[in-house]
């Protein structure tokens, strides 16, 4: 990447002559930025006259002009018989470049008029050159005319602390500002950005305990955006786990923050008269909100002066940011944990965990190799590899346009029916339809007609999920995410919503369900677990983490990792599933990169980044570790199966290892693909099916599970295998995201028999 420095560029037409273009721009350069400024670009001439004429017709009070070719802009405002200059730049946050320079109107228009004719004299008889003197005629005959604004008044406005809160809070702010009350000369509903309107003057200052300080005199509200902008940076290092320190320069004002690898977090503002403040041993909290109190006071003292000041794009921002941080905040602030005092009731309707998988080598389908045979194949437009369903006796495709169900032994369609666009998911013997506008379908598997709609209940935005719970004793229910952080379970035989459980963070919910206990980790510093049938919470674990993953269940105990991936140090926790009460921690030597996975007598947990990235065994009855080895892949999206005793990881890369669950060690490893020419399928997860083990990669892979040898040479399938599912019988059902859907049998082997 490079930068390239262009020269300034005036308005000067094609054919002009440059020299006496200069000069004519070069007066008028000089009387709006003075002759020893270093600005030289100028907006353009056309819309510098009609600001000009605008304003001694009295018909504009302020006029913005930005320029093409740097980020800046040229307010021109009005008052009397003189017109006030400013120059700023656009940036997040802007810097001064010109302020209130004092013109008189006269003379601009003199200029205007000079500039207009030079131009015009030097571009010659052309359609240019006439335009140009007509620009110059209609600006001579301009009239000033009264100043229909000349009554704004300013109103002297106070907020924050105005006296000293006392010596137990360590830090806040107070202003008084200049604001201007004037009606809005727009009269349509559109919005703009308007930097001219936050430069007004103030003096803000700052209690350090007892004392009151001095910080800035002068555009207060550009000094509040830099520290807005240092307590982002906090908030994101906060997030990430990770030290910073960064420092930000809003004209003579100065604000710095840093946050320590164990936590503590100092603020640091130069003051005018004392140099530099310091609040050393503050917390983010501590040292976040007040400063997001005074931006949202100042916002809220100039929309209260201006009203149209609500629709101003920079206002809006602003306000929208302190919004958010604010939120984020308060939501990463540890909620009070509490526990189950009746954890009976979940227990007895839960079942049991099921028994790990155990293979023995004679159950293996021959030691041979397997052959297969293609059965059929199908080609449908717009498929999506997501909404492809193996279920029963027949396969469910659902495209933007239908939903039809196939035959699995030889394709037939049984139905077909049209349908509108949606995120399709099954839902135990239920197909649940996600509509865009927010409602949901319930569709048989039989005929697939709809048998129950919801309309406009949901508020569905970004990648919708569905998780089918309950049955039994329980209702049947479908968990949605809504809104980015809400829960919606939606009764799977009315597709009513039974209940809805609100988030306290932005990010997405990561589920895992256990019986009838779904355990919910939102972003936050706590684990929540809802009853599925009644939406409730029946305990919360809270921690001075994060909990950013989907937690892991063995037997009783649930395992959650704290720690942001890509951040700093984490821990993982077990918890007593039932009753929510804190069994043990374990502190984490590196962030965990993915979600806990139970495999075995063992959760496995991957850690750190590219670099660093590692594997590591826990022990969930103690949290102890067992072993940690290099990361075969799972820390980039890696699967991985838990076989008799080996952990089976399949990678985006193409390369499938296998672990030696006891001890770390690597039992085999094998390139199944190349990840720089091949492609990658949506689907990495192995599959284990009559002792064989069948790897998605940019082909389909059927490897012995002991030592990861090929039980085949070639499936006979070239499609990329999007979406990859073997039946009881060991057939096989592939289907590529260009539209294509095949089936494989196993065909008949010849035997030696002796």
């Amino acid at each position: 990447m490079f930068e390239e420095t262009l020269p300034p560029l005036a308005f000067i037409p094609a054919n002009a002559d440059p020299a006496a273009a200069g000069d004519a721009l070069g007066e008028l350069r000089n009387l709006l930025v003075g002759a020893s400024s270093q600005q030289q670009e100028l907006p353009p001439l056309p819309d510098l006259v009609a600001a000009t004429i605008a304003l001694a017709e009295g018909s504009r009070r302020k006029v913005i002009l930005p320029l093409g070719r740097a980020p800046l802009e040229f307010a021109l405002v009005r008052r009397g018989e003189q017109v006030l200059v400013d120059c700023y730049g656009t940036e997040s946050t802007p810097e001064i470049l010109l302020r209130e320079r004092t013109i008189h109107l006269p003379d601009l228009l003199d200029a205007c008029v000079s500039a207009s004719r030079a131009l015009a004299q030097s571009s010659g008889d052309s359609t240019t050159g006439r335009a140009f003197l007509s620009l110059a005629t209609r600006v001579a005959q301009t009239r000033i005319g009264p100043d229909l604004h000349h009554e704004v008044s300013h109103v002297r406005c106070t907020g924050g602390s105005l006296e000293s809160p006392g010596a137990h809070v360590p830090l806040a702010f107070g202003f008084e500002a200049r604001l201007a009350r004037t009606l809005s000369e727009r009269e349509d509903n559109n919005a703009f950005a308007d930097v001219h309107a936050l430069l007004f003057d103030g003096e803000l200052w700052a209690f350090s305990g007892e004392r009151r300080v001095s910080l800035v005199r002068g555009p207060i509200m550009l000094a509040a955006q830099r520290m807005v902008s240092a307590v982002r940076a906090l908030v994101d290092a906060w997030h990430a786990d990770r030290p910073v320190h960064v420092r930000l320069c809003a004209g003579g004002f100065a604000v710095a923050v840093r946050r320590e690898t164990h936590g503590a977090v100092s603020l640091s503002m130069s003051t005018e008269r004392h140099g530099t403040l310091t609040w050393p041993a503050l917390d983010v909290p501590g040292a976040a909100l007040p400063v997001l109190r005074l931006a949202s006071d100042l916002i809220r003292k100039l929309v209260a002066v201006d009203r149209s000041q609500s629709h101003n794009l920079r206002v809006t921002a602003l306000r929208s940011e302190v919004r958010t941080l604010r939120h984020v905040i308060r939501g990463r602030k540890s909620r009070d944990g509490f526990e189950n005092s009746n954890p009976e009731r979940l227990r007895l309707s839960s079942p049991e965990p099921l028994s790990p998988v155990t293979l023995d080598e004679p159950n293996l389908n021959a030691r041979g190799k397997l052959r297969y045979t293609e059965r059929w194949s199908a080609e449908i437009d717009t498929l999506d590899a997501s909404s492809v369903f193996l279920c029963g006796d027949r396969m469910i495709v659902a495209t933007p346009k239908l939903t039809l169900a196939l035959d699995r032994n030889d394709g037939d369609v049984l139905w077909s029916q049209p349908t509108a666009r949606a995120t399709t998911f099954l839902t135990g013997k239920t197909l649940l339809r996600l509509l865009p506008e927010g409602g949901a379908e319930l569709c048989d598997l039989d005929e697939g007609q709809v048998y129950a709609r919801t309309e406009r209940s949901l508020r569905l935005h970004g990648s919708p999920f569905a998780l089918c719970a309950g049955g039994g004793e329980l209702p049947p229910v479908a968990i949605v995410c809504e809104a980015g952080k809400h829960l919606v379970a939606l009764d799977l035989r009315t597709g009513e919503p039974r209940w809805r459980f609100r988030a306290r963070s932005h990010g997405a919910p990561r589920l895992q369900r256990a019986g009838r206990v779904l355990l919910v980790a939102c972003g936050d510093g706590s684990l929540d677990a809802l009853d599925v049938a009644s939406g409730e919470v029946a305990w919360r674990f809270s921690d001075r983490s994060r909990f950013c993953l989907a937690p892991a269940v063995f037997e009783d105990v649930a395992i959650a990792a704290s720690g942001e991936p890509g951040g700093g140090a984490g821990g993982l926790c077990g918890i007593e599933l039932y009753t929510g009460k804190p069994l043990w921690r374990s502190e984490l030597p590196l962030c965990p990169s993915g979600e806990p996975i139970v495999a075995g007598q063992h959760v496995v947990l991957p850690m750190g980044g590219s670099r660093d990235a590692r594997l590591a065994a826990f022990d969930p009855h103690d949290g102890s570790e067992r072993w940690s080895c290099h990361d075969p892949g799972l820390d980039n999206g890696g699967k991985a199966l838990e076989v008799d005793g080996a952990l089976i990881v399949n990678t985006a890369a193409g390369r499938v290892t296998g672990l030696d669950l006891a001890t770390g060690t690597t039992r085999f490893a094998r390139s199944l693909a190349n990840p720089l020419t091949d492609d990658v399928p949506r689907q990495l997860e192995p599959i284990l099916r009559h002792g064989a083990l069948f790897v998605p990669s940019a082909q389909v892979h059927v490897l012995r599970p002991s030592d990861g040898s090929a039980l085949t040479t070639d499936v006979g399938c070239d499609l990329v295998p999007d979406f990859l599912r073997i039946d009881e019988r060991g057939w096989l059902y592939v289907a590529e995201e260009s539209g294509h859907l095949q089936a494989f049998a196993t065909a008949p082997q010849l035997t030696l028999v002796k």
